[in-house]
């Protein structure tokens, strides 16, 4: 497979060919010239420019094309199919190609002068141009029988050369950092409020964000870097999107808890309704009875639920552990809820005999 990407131009020509002919990233042999020569690419494409008046601006265009080492791709051939690439997307421009060949991924570089030759236009790689240059690189990939790209899908973690490059040396890198941190700060938190809280607190880690971005800011490294950097899953609307997935989960849960019980089924009991209707028809006794015996049957259930409630909250970001604590505590409230449901139906016939059994009565 090959990556396509499109780097920032943010260094003069001058600096940015010395950086790509540096001693031990090439060879002579990996260096080709399409539209000019490589002994004066500086002067040839600044020629064009004086010639269309077009000196000011973006000035050159940086791309790669970086092949993954399980292509077993020799760095002749990365050079060819570079050549055949550029010159797919790219007409009647001067490109300056080299193969750098100092990493275990052999990969291409590409200097594109931003005038054309032929009509003085200002190249522009738009989004869809870009995405269509990456599907050539695919089909090109196919056909040499390397592995291809899903270039519609957003990478859920983003990660540099650089970064992988620290990886494999065994260092962890600042951005991975701040990754897991969020990650933690995630499991934590539902909403973008309380994550922000956590990052801060748990962390010392900064958010900012703005209408469509956000951003987080190391605390040692002094160094900030915007979500969509770290990857997709770090970008202000897929983490509002993994909490509102997560709350319609807990919706659907709450739902299920009230209207879908089997008999016999204790453990999803619905505490917080049951102790709704035990103080809804508490207000329907007599004046005198109401710190007599239904009092203690409140407290009662209001203990089971807080039993339960504790267990649960205790284990719930603990995957396995919190399904068998909830079989423990099921286990341990059945019986009670039993002697509960039979004293709450006796004291309150006691109390008042016009209030049917059926209306006090605990799915089991």
């Amino acid at each position: 497979m090959a990556i396509i990407k499109s780097l920032a131009a943010s260094k003069t020509l001058t600096n940015q060919l010395k950086y790509l002919q540096q001693e031990g990233k090439t060879r002579d042999d990996l260096k080709d010239g399409i539209n000019c020569n490589i002994e004066n690419i500086e002067r040839e494409f600044n020629t064009i420019k004086l010639l269309y008046g077009k000196t000011e601006g973006k000035q050159y265009y940086h791309f790669t094309q970086a092949f993954s080492p399980e292509d077993n791709i020799t760095p002749e051939r990365a050079n060819e199919l570079g050549k055949e690439w550029i010159q797919n997307n790219i007409k009647d421009y001067q490109v300056y190609i080299v193969t750098h060949i100092d990493k275990n991924h052999i990969h291409n570089h590409f200097v594109i002068n931003s005038v054309n030759m032929e009509n003085g236009k200002k190249l522009q790689i738009s989004p869809k141009k870009l995405f269509e240059m990456k599907i050539d690189s695919n089909k090109i990939c196919e056909r040499e029988g390397f592995k291809k790209i899903d270039v519609t899908k957003k990478a859920d973690i983003r990660k540099t050369m650089a970064e992988l490059g620290m990886e494999q040396r065994g260092i962890t890198t600042w951005k991975d950092e701040l990754r897991q941190c969020i990650d933690f700060a995630k499991e934590r938190t539902t909403n973008l409020e309380e994550l922000k809280e956590n990052l801060e607190s748990n962390f010392k880690i900064i958010t900012r964000e703005t209408k469509n971005s956000i951003s987080f800011r190391h605390p040692e490294q002094g160094k900030a870097v915007r979500g969509k950097k770290l990857g997709n899953k770090y970008t202000k609307e897929e983490i509002n999107n993994e909490f509102i997935i997560e709350q319609n989960r807990g919706i659907k849960g709450e739902r299920e808890t009230r209207t879908d019980r089997r008999p016999g089924d204790t453990k999803n009991v619905d505490w917080s309704a049951i102790s709704s209707d035990i103080e809804s028809e508490r207000n329907r006794i007599p004046e005198q009875f109401s710190d007599g015996i239904t009092g203690e049957i409140q407290q009662q259930v209001r203990g089971v639920k807080a039993r339960t409630y504790r267990a649960i909250g205790l284990n719930k970001n603990t995957g396995k552990r919190i399904k068998d604590e909830q079989r423990n505590v099921a286990r341990v409230n059945k019986s009670r809820t039993g002697e509960i449901q039979s004293e709450t139906k006796q004291s309150i016939k006691t109390v008042n005999p016009n209030i049917h059994a059926k209306d006090w009565e605990l799915e089991r």
